[in-house]
């Protein structure tokens, strides 16, 4: 990991020339594709193969607008990097040599100082360092993203035996009502006892830490990104683009309460319990969150982008299974969350994901988390079944009831868009010109359904990384589908709920 991040300038002149900078390095990037566009349609007139055009002429742009990505998504972070994580988990249709190299966004980002973030710790606990840690490693950050970095630590606890713990101490907990987990608010100190009896048993923590000031950046870097969704939902991609970036832009505020992230990392951690063999969630260290905090245990794992070089030796065979099994478990998961629960974790990219001992997955990071309205849940159970029985006419109109609209009524093309958006056994390429969305594009699409859409990206993009061809996640998820329709068969589909969906003006 090289170079650290700075706090972002504030005020207006500041925004003025962030904006600039933006608009200066996209149009730059937008430029290059439209020349080599014209340049394309030259050099087949002269008799140039597409197999030619692909490997020389196309791969040299690729190759440049993935530097330029790649430095705009670096140099200004912010929303800006969520973005590029996304583009670089997406191997299915993004080119290669720009998902190789934004995929570096993953985990290579460059961190807050080590100084920076001590202070920033020390005035969430109301604690320095060295009486709440034993150690805690400041200059190599786990990970480091658009609005946090994480620290791995051991807790400074004193090693007691079980009797020596005062034998009232229960009894008196029960009286005041226990422990809350929103006592470390900066001040008072943090309560190291309560840390250490409900934390980690080897004491070994992740320290996530908010970045001063990173939410009013990221808002500008919202309304930037929404008036080029705008602009390409008009030029591009017939998609209703501003809808998707409104839906993020809810959910990005609420990433910043580390509190309501906690909360709900938790709440996942216990959906997972009987399953911690298979698939494993952090818990939250009780009296070690506020609202810029959040102390957790921590998960030994190797983040799945780099499971590649931790396989170098096992035979092809051997990396095959262990790639479908992997895929399936991180599958089953997400099945899970979103069919049997609702509330699930919304920021799919590979850096959230880890490979433990045996094969076991980790998942990190709910910031961006989301609880899926049961009418949205019930239409998507009904999708999902109806996506395994192949019947054109009845995924059509399970699409329908999702209160997704296309330009017309085309059976055949709604259920190849229906693969190609909410099973990883589809294609979903907006840019390949015999594509569903370029076809017959769509004019209204529900906001609530944006992050599903951005789960079952993630899986084709693992998919697609992992080499495993032949995964389908509806056929996965068909049995949690199943009893989600038994839970919710009362529920009315959204689609008779219009105030839930939301068109292209």
């Amino acid at each position: 990991m090289t170079g650290s991040r700075e706090a972002p300038p504030t005020g207006p002149l500041a925004s003025f020339a962030r904006t600039a900078d933006f608009w200066a390095r996209a149009l730059a990037i937008y430029a290059g594709y439209k020349a080599c566009q014209a340049q394309a349609l030259a050099l087949r007139a002269l008799g140039w193969s597409e197999e030619r055009l692909k490997s020389e002429h196309w791969a040299r742009q690729h190759s440049q607008a993935a530097e330029q990505m790649y430095g705009l998504c670096v140099g200004l972070r912010g929303f800006y990097l969520k973005t590029g994580q996304f583009l670089g988990a997406r191997g299915d249709f993004v080119p290669e040599q720009i998902c190789r190299k934004l995929s570096l966004l993953h985990d290579q980002v460059p961190p807050m100082p080590a100084e920076q973030a001590r202070v920033v710790i020390e005035r969430e606990l109301g604690a320095p360092l060295e009486s709440v840690f034993e150690w805690i490693e400041l200059e190599e950050p786990l990970g480091s993203a658009s609005i946090s970095q994480v620290h791995k630590a051991k807790l400074r606890c004193e090693r007691r035996r079980r009797r020596d713990r005062p034998f009232l101490r229960p009894v008196w907990d029960l009286l005041r009502g226990g422990y809350s987990p929103d006592i470390a608010s900066g001040s008072p100190p943090v309560d190291m006892q309560v840390a250490c009896e409900q934390g980690p048993k080897d004491g070994v923590v992740a320290v996530k830490v908010q970045y001063p000031d990173a939410l009013p950046t990221m808002a500008l870097d919202l309304s930037n990104i929404r008036l080029a969704a705008a602009f390409l939902s008009k030029t591009e991609i017939r998609f209703d683009l501003v809808s998707a970036v409104d839906e993020l832009a809810a959910q990005i505020r609420l990433e910043f309460d580390f509190r309501r992230e906690a909360r709900i990392m938790d709440a996942v951690a216990r959906q997972f319990q009987k399953l911690n063999h298979r698939i494993e969630v952090p818990r939250s260290v009780m009296g070690m969150v506020t609202d810029r905090l959040l102390v957790m245990n921590f998960l030994d794992g190797v983040p799945i982008t780099r499971l590649e070089r931790h396989t170098q030796n096992l035979s092809e065979a051997t990396k095959r299974l262990a790639a479908k099994r992997i895929l399936s478990r991180v599958s089953e998961a997400y099945g899970r969350m979103l069919l049997l629960d609702g509330l699930f974790q919304a920021d799919g990219h590979p850096g959230n994901i880890l490979v433990m001992k045996g094969g076991k997955i980790g998942l990190i990071d709910y910031g961006q988390s989301k609880r899926l309205p049961d009418s949205y849940r019930a239409a998507f159970a009904r999708l999902v079944t109806e996506l395994g029985s192949g019947d054109e006419q009845k995924i059509a109109a399970a699409l329908g009831s999702l209160g997704i609209v296309t330009e017309r009524e085309e059976p055949r093309l709604q259920a190849k868009l229906a693969y190609g958006m909410f099973d990883t056994s589809g294609k979903a390429d907006p840019f390949d010109p015999d594509s569903p969305i370029k076809q017959m594009g769509i004019q209204k699409f529900p906001p609530d359904m944006f992050f599903v859409l951005r789960v079952v990206q993630l899986l084709r993009g693992l998919a697609s990384g992992m080499k495993v061809s032949d995964f389908s996640s509806a056929k996965q998820w068909a049995p949690y589908a199943k009893e989600a329709s038994r839970q919710l068969r009362d529920v009315p589909l959204p689609a008779s709920l219009s105030a839930h969906v939301y068109g292209l003006p």
